[in-house]
């Protein structure tokens, strides 16, 4: 007899376990639309979908926090506790008519421990494939196009620049969107904000020729805080990144200081945002409280070479205005340790980097290379 829930989600605290009843295989796809990725913080979302939710719509679990950008729109659900975007319900049109589509945050996903016991030589990367990325030209450049996808596979992953067009035949048609792009010149401050718009970002620099590192991970405690496997983040001195809020007088906007420590009167007036403390007066996360998106990794006590405190908000936040890309190669360095991504050994032990981290370590160093080629 096949085990009725072979699979679980699980957040970064780990208060919201759920159990998912499906059949297996599964495959999931990954979307790089504005939507996506300003809800996750991260370059694309990683979704598997779901026959139904494995809880009831009208009743979820008491840990989740739920949101809607509008009465007719689909509902996520996050951990209330740590912010983790776990669940969604979707609206979509085929053939003239509405459906209602379901997914589970593909990094939230494992299996679950009674699998596990009756099937032990099985992987999560033996059960769950990427079958396509879809909506590329959202990120106007391309993002993260040119190496998230496995092309090698004799089954193609397929590249949809939209709904309207048939799919990319290569990978040089996702690349050269990147190539056409144009960034603009003399930026002195990015700006990034979650889906709501509840969080708003701003990142700053002296000058242009100063580039902020960004890197990618694909460690345990990324992909469980964001529901994705591959999760960018850039280094910022904490004291040229600020929070953005709205003026007393609700006609403009006022720079916040990014807090050297979050502590409770900190966390009262950003009362808008989850902070969660995965270490205790080590490590803290923050999450926009309304619509779940991941929004900084900060561990106190890590610096720049000069000593200034460094924070990490998501890259992806800065993908939110869609008129000037996603990568933004004029104000981030993106940089590759000699092992293509950080933490990649965290997807081989838990079964999961044939998904799609194994193929990324490759892709990426080589992108990274390229673009440092053509600097």
């Amino acid at each position: 007899m096949s085990n009725p829930t072979p699979l679980q989600a699980t957040c970064l605290c780990r208060t919201s376990t759920i159990q998912i009843p499906t059949a297996l295989p599964l495959t999931a796809h990954v979307c790089h639309c504005t939507t996506c990725r300003t809800s996750h913080g991260t370059l694309f979302a990683m979704h598997t979908d779901l026959q139904s939710l494995p809880f009831s719509e009208s009743s979820p679990p008491s840990t989740f926090r739920t949101y809607q950008s509008s009465p007719n729109s689909g509902t996520a659900y996050f951990c209330s506790n740590c912010g983790t975007y776990m669940f969604a319900s979707y609206f979509y049109m085929r053939e003239g008519a509405r459906h209602e589509g379901f997914c589970v945050s593909t990094g939230c996903v494992s299996l679950s421990d009674s699998y596990k016991s009756e099937n032990p030589t099985v992987k999560l990367e033996d059960v769950l494939s990427i079958d396509f990325h879809c909506i590329i030209k959202d990120t106007i450049d391309g993002g993260a196009s040119p190496w998230a996808g496995d092309w090698s596979k004799e089954t193609q992953v397929q590249f949809h620049g939209n709904w309207e067009e048939p799919p990319m035949p290569s990978q040089e048609d996702a690349e050269e969107l990147g190539r056409k792009h144009v960034y603009p010149t003399g930026r002195k401050e990015l700006d990034g904000w979650c889906r709501c718009k509840g969080v708003k970002v701003r990142i700053t620099r002296e000058d242009e020729a100063r580039k902020y590192k960004t890197g990618v991970c694909v460690c345990d405690s990324c992909r469980l805080a964001t529901g994705t496997d591959v999760v960018p983040y850039t280094w910022v001195p904490r004291d040229h990144a600020f929070f953005v809020t709205k003026s007393s007088d609700g006609e403009g906007e006022e720079l916040q200081e990014w807090p050297a420590v979050w502590d409770d009167a900190t966390k009262a007036k950003f009362g808008n945002m989850i902070i969660y403390e995965s270490t205790p007066g080590k490590v803290v996360w923050g999450a926009c409280g309304t619509c779940g998106a991941r929004v900084f990794y900060q561990k106190y006590g890590k610096t720049v070479k000069d000593g200034r405190d460094l924070v990490e908000p998501l890259t992806g936040l800065f993908g939110a205005d869609v008129t000037q890309g996603i990568m933004h190669l004029d104000f981030l360095d993106w940089v590759a340790p000699d092992g293509g991504v950080y933490s990649a050994e965290d997807a081989e032990k838990e079964g999961r980097a044939g998904i799609m981290t194994r193929n990324v370590n490759v892709m990426y160093q080589k992108w990274v290379k390229e673009m440092k080629s053509r600097a």
